[in-house]
């Protein structure tokens, strides 16, 4: 006997079997067993949900000599010969390739004929979506009032492409994606019945990779059962399929919350030298961050996802690490890389820069990755953790839009009369007597000037969010809760040495310069919340600097 694929091999023989879709099989055996059938069905769902399958079986059922529950014996003569295509009232037609209106008129012409041996003739059109509008059309009578005999049953993938005409005439069953568990236990049966051994686990993830479907399912598991004759693992399955492990996922992206694009780099250098694509990488990464994003806004994500609990604990641990922010720019990211990718001839390339954007978003311009930024920060300010200030050295490695302003020398020019004094006797000390106000303070629109005037003119709206004072004998910009991306821009160091350079220059002192928030300074502040305060800004064409 010639070899079948699994798929054809284990199709559901009676209700019992197809997966996953009680709330249509119990419903179909009871209309059976009370002899209520409608004269037209229409089964729509995802592909590999079962509605071919039940509506073979409904086609047997409402046709067997001895039904059992609603279920054909599969033994009789008139199930045997529907299983062999030696009974010819029940036809079976494909609507993508017999769509056009002659097609149609065949099957109207035909159902004026009674059933030669079946009880009643059953017309299954598979595919019914691609049937053209005029075909459709000449169907409508006969579909509304067949004869007696006479039972449609079509299926299709795309419902919204069906004539409304059309639905309101027929009884609909809506196909479910397959869960995980369903088809692992299908998948276990049929391993167990077939005298192989596969592990649950490599099972479990079979089904996952089937996404709802059990045909793609099987045709996974045939793969993996033509790969050896011994048992199979689920390191097995990995090699085999070609996939990624869930370690390589959580793997990069935990280099994304650090934010180590060269950690990203080599997973995925890993990925493809270990012979898998990175496309199916890179779906699969997409996949995942998505699941995160539900562990992250859900309360229960077990109503969501199909996945263990060892599994869900990893992920929910994850989550904390990730803001709501940055996943949704990640899957922004991923989705655009995934699009540019199709068709070019450097898609490693591609995702490589998806993944150095996810790991440092001041490298995209977006909205998404400014709101991510941001959300970032303030987690990080939240959770009391320094932030990280950009130095001379590091400054190679920002984009132009973030380098730090550059401090020119500026030749200082020392009054004659001062030489002449510092040469006779030690320069006196300038701290201001207590309660009087600091020259630097009283003259801060000078040195802001100064600033301008010697290439500090981007870093000015930030100084401007600051208050000047003098704290510890130090200069002190100290900034309010909301203005924590400008305290940050101006806390760089090529910046601070500007504003010391400044300070300098107009009061002829040396002035420590430090920045501070107001809680730092010991100063109390309303509430305004960061982001809006960035968008208010954006609005007035400002130039901003985020880490």
């Amino acid at each position: 006997m010639a070899y079948q694929a699994l798929y054809r091999t284990w199709r559901p023989m009676v209700f019992d079997d197809v997966a996953g879709q009680e709330h249509i099989t119990r419903t179909l055996r009871n209309e059976i067993k009370t002899d209520s059938l409608a004269h037209a069905y229409l089964f729509c769902g995802t592909r590999g949900t079962g509605k071919t399958s039940t509506a073979k079986i409904l086609a047997r059922a409402v046709n067997c000599e001895h039904p059992v529950d609603g279920n054909p014996c599969n033994e009789c003569e008139i199930c045997r010969g529907i299983l062999d295509d030696s009974i010819l009232d029940v036809v079976e037609m494909d609507g993508a390739s017999r769509n056009k209106v002659e097609n149609i008129r065949e099957i109207i012409d035909d159902v004026a004929f009674l059933p030669t041996r079946a009880r009643k003739k059953v017309y299954i059109i598979d595919e019914v979506h691609m049937v053209t509008t005029q075909a459709f059309n000449a169907l409508l009578k006969t579909l509304e009032e067949p004869p007696a005999h006479v039972l449609f049953i079509l299926a299709t993938t795309e419902l919204n492409k069906i004539p409304p005409t059309v639905l309101s005439r027929c009884q609909r069953f809506d196909f479910k994606r397959i869960t995980p568990d369903a088809i692992t236990d299908r998948l276990s049966e049929i391993v167990t019945a077939s005298g192989r051994e596969v592990s649950r686990e490599a099972l479990r993830l079979v089904a996952e990779l089937g996404d709802g479907s059990m045909r793609d399912s099987l045709s996974i598991l045939e793969q993996a059962l033509g790969y050896t004759e011994q048992a199979i693992s689920y390191d097995d399955l990995l090699k085999i399929i070609g996939i990624t492990d869930y370690d390589a996922l959580f793997t990069i992206c935990e280099a994304f919350c650090r934010r180590d694009g060269g950690a990203a780099l080599m997973v995925l250098d890993e990925i493809i030298e270990s012979g898998k694509e990175p496309e199916v990488f890179v779906d699969r990464l997409s996949r995942f961050l998505r699941d995160i994003l539900v562990v992250k806004l859900t309360r229960d994500p077990r109503q969501i996802l199909n996945t263990s609990e060892e599994q869900l604990q990893r992920m929910q641990q994850l989550a904390a690490a990730f803001t709501r922010e940055k996943l949704i720019f990640a899957l922004k990211v991923i989705n655009e890389a995934t699009a540019n990718a199709k068709g070019s001839g450097y898609g490693r390339t591609i995702y490589e820069l998806a993944l150095i954007k996810l790991c440092e978003p001041s490298y995209d311009s977006s909205f998404e990755a400014l709101a991510t930024r941001v959300a970032d920060l303030e987690k990080r300010l939240a959770e009391g953790a320094p932030v990280a200030m950009t130095t001379p050295a590091e400054a190679e490695d920002l984009p132009p839009w973030e380098e730090p302003v550059s401090t020119p020398e500026v030749p200082q020019e020392t009054p004659a009369k001062e030489t002449e004094t510092s040469a006779a006797a030690p320069k006196e000390e300038k701290t201001p007597p207590a309660g009087d106000v600091p020259e630097v303070v009283v003259r801060w629109n000078e040195v802001k000037d100064y600033i301008r005037a010697h290439g500090g003119a981007p870093v000015l709206p930030h100084i401007n969010r600051a208050t000047p004072m003098i704290l510890r004998k130090k200069l002190s910009l100290v900034f309010s809760k909301d203005a924590a991306m400008n305290k940050t821009v101006v806390g760089r160091a090529g910046n601070l040495e500007l504003i010391q350079l400044a300070a300098k220059a107009v009061t002829g002192e040396d002035w420590e310069v430090q920045c501070l928030s107001e809680k730092e300074a010991g100063i109390s502040s309303g509430e305004e919340d960061s982001l809006n305060r960035l968008i208010e800004l954006s609005r007035e064409h400002q130039e901003i600097e985020i880490l």
